[in-house]
């Protein structure tokens, strides 16, 4: 029978001779480390999605008000004395967004920070036609067109968000338009099918368009 040396421990203690809660301690001991790294983990995914989301939103804001900006800091001085009729259409023509080769345009600056303005207009195109009004953000607030307007002449007096020191009368039969902003854009379109055939009803129908103060 061989006997352990004397001095020396078996190289497996017995079972049960462990201390109690050994195992648990270093179970616990290592979970703490695994807490704190998906702590941090999760803290860096909240922190990515917030600036995320406010990088979407300034985008969201800013863009538009900085295009409209672009455009009234780079208009030139006709198009800022009131009605732009820029020439027909064609694949050089930028200055309005995604221009339709099929429509001649009109434009004239919106500014009702100090009184309303007056929009007139009589167009007998025979086509489609349209007077689109937008904000400073490049919303588009108000749209009348050929089938709404009847054959009716066209009669708007665009008023601003603030209240005016000395508000004047509006004009009989004029339609009142608020407008959300102070500032903004008229974008008039005329439909045609044939700018030669058409060039001169065409064209009269746009320079029947008034931008004035009231």
């Amino acid at each position: 029978m061989i006997t352990p040396r004397a001095g020396l421990r078996p190289a497996h203690p017995p079972r049960g001779s462990r201390k109690p809660g050994t195992a648990r301690r270093f179970l616990e001991s290592g979970a703490e480390p695994r807490r704190r790294a998906r702590g941090h983990v999760l803290r860096g995914l909240l922190l990515f999605i917030a600036f995320a989301a406010v990088v979407h939103l300034l985008a969201v804001w800013a863009l538009p008000r900085a295009i409209m900006w672009r455009l009234s800091a780079t208009a030139s001085t006709e198009e800022r004395a009131g009605v732009y009729l820029p020439p027909m259409t064609d694949a050089t023509q930028r200055r309005i967004v995604m221009p339709s080769p099929d429509l001649l345009y009109a434009t004239c600056s919106i500014d009702v920070s100090e009184r309303p303005m007056r929009i007139r207009a009589d167009p007998k195109a025979p086509n489609y036609w349209s007077i689109a009004l937008y904000a400073s953000n490049s919303d588009n607030h108000f749209v009348l067109n050929d089938r709404q307007a009847g054959g009716a002449p066209v009669d708007l007096v665009v008023v601003g968000p603030k209240a005016y020191a000395q508000a004047p009368a509006v004009p009989s039969g004029a339609r009142v338009v608020n407008a959300p902003t102070t500032k903004g854009l008229l974008l008039m379109r005329v439909l045609v099918a044939d700018y030669a055939t058409q060039r001169d009803v065409v064209e009269a129908a746009r320079r029947t368009l008034r931008c004035e103060p009231l």
